[in-house]
C-alpha cells in the first residue's frame, strides 16, 4: 500500500495537469523491441516484448495502461530451449518531461519530434504472480505522418524496485491519437 500511494498521487497530479493543457488520447498497437529484465547479466535473460497500450497525456506529462508479454532465454545455456520463459504483465505507468513534442507541438504533417521523460509505474507480472513497481526513463525519436498515425523509435530502462534489478527495451512503437490538437 505504501508504494501505489506516491503513483496514485502522481496519476491525480498528472489528470489535474491534463485538464489545463491540451490533452491527448492515443492508443500505442502495437510495440515491438528488444528486451533485458536484468542489464548487468543480459546473455542469461534476453529476449523480445510485445504490448499495446492506452494513455492520455499533454505535451509535457502521460498516463498509461498498457498489456503484453516479454520472452526471455539465456542464450549461454547449452539446452537454450529449456530456458525460454514467457512473461505476460499489465502495466500502469506515469511519465513527466517533454513528451512527444517538439517546436511546433506536433501540428505537421511528414515532421520529426522526440521525447525525453521519467516514468514510474506499476507492473502485475503474472509468471510471478506479484505486483511489480518501477522508475525510470524514456528516449524516443518519432516519426508524425499526420495528426493520427505515427511511429517511435524509443529506448527505455531503469530500475525494477521489487526485484532490484536494472531492465532496459529497445523497440519499434506505432501510436494513434485518438484524440489530438
Amino acid at each position: 500500500m505504501k508504494r501505489i500511494l506516491p503513483l496514485a498521487a502522481l496519476l491525480l497530479a498528472l489528470a489535474s495537469s491534463a485538464g489545463a493543457q491540451e490533452m491527448r488520447m492515443f492508443l500505442d498497437i502495437p510495440s515491438f523491441y528488444a528486451h533485458s529484465y536484468k542489464v548487468n547479466d543480459i546473455q542469461s535473460n534476453s529476449g523480445l516484448g510485445m504490448d499495446a497500450g492506452f494513455g492520455i497525456g499533454t505535451h509535457n506529462f502521460m498516463a498509461k495502461l498498457s498489456g503484453g508479454t516479454t520472452v526471455t532465454a539465456d542464450f549461454v545455456a547449452d539446452a537454450i530451449e529449456e530456458t525460454v520463459s514467457y512473461n505476460p504483465f499489465v502495466r500502469l505507468e506515469a511519465g513527466a518531461g517533454m513528451w512527444r513534442s517538439n517546436g511546433n507541438k506536433c501540428a505537421k504533417h511528414n515532421s520529426n519530434a522526440f521525447s525525453t521523460m521519467a516514468k514510474g509505474g506499476m507492473m502485475y507480472a503474472f509468471q510471478a504472480e506479484e505486483m511489480q513497481f518501477t522508475v525510470g526513463a524514456e528516449l524516443s525519436y518519432f516519426r508524425i505522418r499526420d495528426f493520427r498515425r505515427n511511429t517511435e523509435l524509443f529506448v527505455d530502462g531503469g530500475l525494477n524496485l521489487t526485484t532490484e534489478q536494472i531492465y532496459a527495451n529497445l523497440g519499434l512503437r506505432f501510436f494513434l491519437n485518438l484524440r489530438s490538437y
